[in-house]
């Protein structure tokens, strides 16, 4: 007796959705689990690390302002540029400021945002840095362009996003099992199955958030190698040094204060 075009599309379907997993399942475990890792990694440097730490002097003492950092950053250190001045997010961490030193080292510097005192260095290469590289594109340099690494990552958002397009084909009105209860005493062949279907529904968001923007990882990378821009932003004109702003006798204008920028921002 010949099977019905139905059911033998349904097989098919099965068939791919139950390979698409096989051969990438290590990969996609060590990009989640890493991801997962990224996630948190400022949070368990903060646990690790006090100069991270926003830590108030007193329970009365009232954060300054970014002109009043930068003020106490060249009492501190008259010969050093501050080139950048930034807040991480979450009001207990400290401001990190990017500085130049006259020997031409360029460290990146914890700053307390109550007193404004530098609490440490940031090493060039921190277990932040090291969690993000190795979900990203597995430690792989960058050496002319996105690295093979990237790609690779990238790449895993096809697989992930089919393996989802074909879940749904094969649940037959998955909506309905989202609170479906797990049938144990049926043997650990049903068991597992209804347990693979419960915690695949609740994952459809996650799965689909995490294939996309990864696939537009993939795209960028492309654009990117290939010095293709989608961008509508202009480009930024360069103002001649004969056109700066001067004042009346001739020097040039006062740039305004990091408060009044943020302000006007």
């Amino acid at each position: 007796m010949a099977k019905s075009p139905k059911k033998s599309k349904s097989k098919l379907w099965f068939l791919v959705h139950s390979w698409l997993a096989l051969p990438i399942w290590f990969f996609v475990l060590i990009v989640c689990f890493t991801g997962m890792l990224a996630v948190v990694s400022q949070e368990l440097v903060w646990l690790a690390n006090p100069d991270v730490r926003a830590s108030k002097p007193d329970d009365n003492a009232e954060r300054l302002t970014f002109q009043q950092v930068l003020d106490a950053l060249h009492q501190a250190e008259p010969d050093m540029a501050v080139n950048t001045l930034s807040q991480p997010d979450g009001s207990h961490f400290a401001l990190t400021a990017r500085v130049t030193y006259p020997d031409g080292s360029s460290p990146m510097l914890y700053v307390n945002p109550y007193t404004g005192a530098i609490q440490g260095k940031m090493p060039d290469f921190n277990f932040e840095a090291f969690t993000r590289a190795l979900h990203g594109w597995w430690l792989v340099p960058f050496t002319n362009g996105f690295s093979w690494g990237w790609y690779m990552v990238s790449l895993l958002g096809l697989p992930m996003l089919a393996s989802l397009i074909t879940g749904l084909v094969v649940y037959k009105k998955f909506w309905k099992g989202f609170f479906k209860p797990l049938r144990t005493g049926h043997g650990p062949r049903i068991f597992w199955g209804d347990l693979h279907r419960l915690a695949g529904v609740w994952s459809i968001w996650f799965i689909a958030v995490i294939s996309i923007t990864s696939i537009w990882f993939l795209i960028r990378a492309i654009l990117f190698d290939n010095q293709i821009t989608i961008s509508s932003e202009p480009i930024v004109p360069v103002i001649a040094r004969e056109q700066v702003p001067q004042t009346l006798d001739g020097s040039p204008a006062p740039r305004i204060d990091l408060d009044e920028a943020a302000r006007i921002a």
